[in-house]
């Protein structure tokens, strides 16, 4: 308190000697004052400079001690103070990717179920495959039956057209002699026809 009073006495010697100077001269009590007064309104920053601006102006006072505590146990909560702000941004910043994570934990189970929907209707769909195909597969072997069957009856046919029209041939052959044995009949008919007849011998 003795440092205190004799602030006071050297900043009223100050303002008798300065006269109308327009610059002020703050001393260590009003330094201090405002000081306590920023640390108890929460303004913690402006605390400690005005601490350490009376710790730089009067460091032999003999409150010095008391003041430098209060501004290192001001500096640590501000210190404490971003830490927590820190870690509450972290803290936020974790629960938004939490949040993400969930999000694409949901989506990727929606995906799987999707997906395993998918798989089975792929599944049912490889299953009729290879029923086509066995199915096709025995109408191939079926077709293939047919097919040889169908060429023995063609090779059959083609036996039996090569052999009628070998019949026709002769019969073809055998109409036009007939024709001609009809032509010389009747050119020997026209001209027995045509040949007079003798009269019969007289008595």
């Amino acid at each position: 308190m003795g440092g205190t009073r004799s602030g006071l006495l050297w900043l009223l010697i100050l303002a008798l000697t300065a006269g109308c100077t327009t610059i002020p001269i703050v001393g260590p009590a009003v330094l201090l004052a405002r000081a306590d007064r920023q640390a108890r309104e929460g303004a913690w920053d402006d605390a400690v400079r005005s601490y350490d601006e009376y710790l730089g102006r009067f460091p032999d006072d003999e409150d010095a001690p008391r003041i430098l505590e209060s501004r290192d146990t001001l500096a640590a909560m501000l210190t404490a103070r971003a830490e927590v702000a820190r870690r509450r941004e972290e803290v936020t910043r974790l629960q938004d990717e939490l949040t993400k994570l969930e999000n694409e934990g949901t989506r990727l189970r929606e995906d799987g179920t999707r997906q395993r929907a998918e798989v089975t209707i792929l599944r049912d769909e490889v299953i009729k495959l290879r029923d086509e195909r066995v199915r096709l597969h025995d109408e191939r072997a079926r077709l293939s039956n047919e097919s040889g069957a169908l060429r023995e009856e063609l090779t059959r046919r083609e036996g039996d057209l090569a052999r009628t029209r070998q019949e026709l041939a002769v019969r073809q052959a055998e109409a036009d002699k007939l024709r001609a044995y009809i032509e010389r009949l009747k050119e020997i008919d026209l001209k027995l026809e045509r040949k007079p007849l003798n009269p019969p011998p007289a008595r």
